[in-house]
């Protein structure tokens, strides 16, 4: 065997002990993400918790007590499905959650899409990389994303993504209200209702929503929901309600003692991602109208006075 056989042997034993090919016998270790919560709580989170209407949670809790259910979907670059984990609730009390790809995926780029506290895949519909943030499993729900494009090779097999809040969270505390009333309603019009994985919104949709009291006289409500699609580009209107008196006024079709319906005015507010938007009403009883407040920097600033249908 002559010098530049054995030379040439040398070289191909390095190769095969310095590289990792999907044709040797042991397998190159698979893509992995680490999951984390960017987003534990709302960047003004502190001034709802001064006023007593929030908690704050700590930063250091189990991955599942901000993000509870885990939806995940890779795709390679030419939009193929190549790994999927439906709708799977978090279990365990580790406060990061890990995304193995299978062992044979071969090297590659690899986009990643990650959902989380949605109760089904329903809102997904036909593309997992878009939600339907008022579907059924998705509204009410504080939903988590995180998406991004892995470059999958040898020595780069591990990477680490940070799931982001997708909605903001409307406060509405309610002050000086009749004993009598014991219900409210409030409607949203004007919000952005999807979301695609790069965070952006769209298809406006109005919500309503419903509230039975516990308590007189004050009432406190929050409500999740997607951004305004401007400033002030939202408008929220509310109505308290004495249902007791509805229904007497509607079965003997005459008026009752006492005012069935408050309606103050509507306001228009502006919602945005992983922020609480602070609202107070405060009913004048001499004065039969409601003085209404935004929370803006830490202070309460009126934004309506008097002005009731």
């Amino acid at each position: 065997m002559n010098r530049l056989t054995l030379t040439g042997l040398f070289l191909a034993s390095l190769l095969a002990l310095s590289s990792c090919l999907r044709d040797d016998l042991q397998p190159c270790p698979p893509l992995q993400v680490t999951l984390s919560v960017k987003d534990k709580n709302y960047f003004n989170a502190d001034d709802a918790v001064k006023l007593g209407l929030l908690e704050r949670k700590a930063d250091d809790l189990p991955f599942r007590d901000y993000v509870h259910t885990l939806y995940y979907i890779v795709h390679d670059t030419l939009g193929n499905v190549v790994a999927e984990q439906k709708n799977t609730q978090v279990s365990d009390d580790a406060q990061t959650q890990t995304i193995t790809l299978p062992v044979d995926l071969p090297y590659g780029k690899y986009i990643v899409t990650v959902w989380g506290n949605m109760e089904s895949e329903e809102p997904l519909g036909d593309n997992p990389t878009d939600a339907e943030m008022e579907a059924a499993g998705a509204a009410a729900n504080d939903i988590y994303l995180a998406c991004d494009t892995f470059d999958y090779r040898y020595g780069k097999e591990a990477y680490t993504m940070g799931l982001e809040r997708t909605k903001g969270n409307l406060l509405i505390k309610a002050e000086g209200i009749p004993d009598n009333i014991d219900f409210s309603t409030k409607s949203v019009e004007d919000i952005y209702g999807k979301v695609d994985a790069a965070f952006r919104y769209s298809s406006l949709t109005d919500i309503r929503t419903e509230l039975e009291w516990e308590v007189q006289n004050e009432i406190q409500s929050q409500t999740l929901m997607c951004p305004s699609p401007s400033y002030e580009g939202t408008t929220l209107g509310v109505s308290f309600i004495d249902r007791s008196a509805v229904a007497a006024q509607q079965a003997a079709s005459r008026a009752v003692s006492t005012r069935p319906i408050l309606r103050p005015a509507d306001v228009h507010i502006t919602m945005g991602r992983n922020e609480i938007t602070i609202l107070k009403y405060v009913y004048d009883t001499e004065e039969d109208g409601f003085n209404i407040f935004l929370r803006v920097n830490d202070e309460w600033e009126q934004i309506h006075t008097m002005e009731i249908d």
